[in-house]
């Protein structure tokens, strides 16, 4: 195995996303890891042969196993605009024209001084055309991450032979920054790695590695912008997946419904939309995927056998992500997911993968149109871990715990009779119905059935909106009518830790019933605790 261990002296990384200048990039991906070796090979004065055959090895790997701080271990600074000089030695020195840096055929529309910018830099001319101002100024954004851990390791599972490895070792040795200039490192070989967070597999967080001829397209590429045009990073994307680890393989317990979340940031400017709008939100979200995906849809996306009845196995679920559970939770919707169980079937996997793909390489390019019913539109973003939001993170949903509280309201699979009216030894009866419905949907999601169940039509988290303020769940169909639901909200406390995503009831496909691990909570107090 050839593990490569990096240290950022710094603390912090610093580098964008590949997709979006104004989002950060982590952990460090492997094709970057991989230019900042080859730009230190090459700036010795005669580059190293041996070197060179050590890089060529390197393309010609897998992509490696990575360990990093996960996603609740990153701290993010959000990214600001910043005005820098342009570094472009023939305009700082007056001797470039418009000619030579605008295309061929425009002209300066008056005498007087004007400007254009060109890839990305604010340039100013006279009416002859010739350069007069000072150095122009570039907008640059520096989005960058602290991890918990500044150390970063890459692990292959081949060994190049002894010669490559010296070689190999001591080019990390003189590798000095990755990413931009100031996330300074220190990187070498190392013996044995740690435990990997994440690995190539079938996750939805894509990482950007090396393929055979990695090397000499970067060549090629800097005999074309020379270190000072605009460039792009070649690459082939590989998709990764968190790794568990042995001890949590054994002891912790994850529903059939968990994997892997494929995220959706709603812009800043309409996060005004309330979680009661879950439903609307997540139909929404599961008719553009389908609206994207290749006919006919794999039972495991759509849900529905051949002859239209219901699947009885895990399949995709969209959800909704709200801003609860601390102390100035909203309970505005943050953010949309399609979830997409660990047991899923490849050819579905691969075909809600591919759909998501094309929805994003519609119009507008970038990003995902989706259009509710109302009418209203929202321009959705994927986004990649890990994120600045903590209603997006993963660890949000996901962490392991003993006890869980209900987001969204649960949609009982049957009918508990009168909850509110009544006599009261008819309500008692219709709230125990009901709390033995919440135990059997957990026994139907394939947990253990739990130690103790409250169950509320009130809300049991900060931020959440009480059950009687959604609107109606109807499902299925009946005689030609459809089943109204009844929601409840619930707490349950299991006899070992249950790590998520977790979602229960009869509209858990649809972001109902999606619960969110909270403290311990003493069953006598009917409620639960809050973070």
């Amino acid at each position: 195995m050839t593990v490569v261990e990096v240290t950022l002296l710094t603390g912090r990384y610093v580098a964008t996303a590949h997709h979006d200048r104004l989002q950060h990039e982590w952990p460090p991906h492997p094709a970057r890891l991989f230019s900042a070796l080859v730009a230190t090979w090459a700036d010795a004065e005669v580059p190293d042969a041996e070197e060179k055959h050590a890089l060529e090895w390197l393309e010609r790997q897998d992509a490696p196993a990575i360990a990093a701080s996960p996603e609740d271990e990153v701290a993010i600074r959000s990214s600001v605009s910043h005005f820098v000089p342009v570094n472009d030695a023939a305009i700082a020195s007056g001797s470039a024209t418009a000619a030579e840096v605008l295309p061929e055929g425009y002209l300066p529309p008056t005498r007087y001084a004007w400007h254009k910018k060109s890839n990305g830099k604010i340039l100013w001319f006279g009416e002859k055309g010739e350069w007069v101002s000072g150095r122009g100024k570039q907008e640059r954004q520096f989005p960058s991450v602290t991890p918990d851990s500044p150390v970063v390791t890459f692990a292959w599972d081949q060994v190049p032979e002894p010669h490559l490895t010296a070689a190999l070792d001591e080019l990390l040795g003189r590798v000095t920054r990755i990413g931009h200039s100031s996330s300074l490192v220190s990187c070498r070989l190392v013996g044995s790695p740690p435990a990997p967070t994440i690995a190539p597999g079938e996750g939805s967080m894509v990482l950007r590695c090396t393929q055979r001829g990695q090397l000499a397209a970067l060549e090629q590429a800097h005999s074309q912008h020379l270190g000072v045009r605009p460039r792009a990073l070649p690459f082939v994307g590989v998709r990764y997946s968190q790794v568990r680890s042995d001890v949590d393989v054994g002891s912790i317990v994850r529903p059939d419904i968990a994997g892997d979340l494929v995220v959706f940031e709603i812009p800043a400017d309409r996060r005004r939309m309330p979680m009661t709008r879950t439903v609307e939100l997540t139909e929404a979200l599961r008719g553009a995927v389908f609206h994207h995906a290749e006919d006919p849809l794999p039972e495991g996306l759509s849900g529905h056998r051949s002859n239209s009845s219901p699947s009885r196995d895990p399949h995709v679920a969209f959800l909704s992500l709200p801003n609860v559970g601390h102390a100035h939770a909203d309970g505005r919707v943050m953010g949309l997911a399609v979830l997409l169980p660990e047991g899923l079937d490849e050819l579905a996997a691969r075909a809600a993968y591919r759909a998501i793909g094309r929805w994003e390489q519609s119009e507008p390019p970038g990003l995902c149109r989706l259009t509710l019913a109302r009418g209203d539109v929202i321009d959705l973003q994927r986004k990649q871990p890990p994120f600045e939001l903590s209603s997006l993170r993963s660890g949000t949903w996901a962490r392991a715990s003993r006890s869980w509280a209900s987001a969204t309201p649960i949609a009982l699979p049957k009918n508990p009779g009168r909850l509110a009216r009544g006599s009261p030894s008819a309500r008692a009866k219709a709230w125990a119905a009901a709390e033995a419905q919440v135990r059997q949907s957990c026994v139907h999601v394939g947990l253990p059935e739990p130690e103790a169940v409250a169950v509320s039509l009130d809300p049991l988290i900060a931020g959440v909106r009480g059950a009687a303020a959604y609107p109606a769940f109807v499902q299925g169909t009946r005689r030609g009518e459809g089943v109204r639901r009844r929601l409840v909200h619930a707490a349950v406390r299991f006899g070992q830790e249950i790590q998520g995503p977790l979602t229960v009831g009869s509209g858990r496909f649809l972001g109902l019933g999606l619960m969110r691990p909270v403290p311990d909570w003493d069953p006598s107090t009917d409620g639960s605790g809050e973070e």
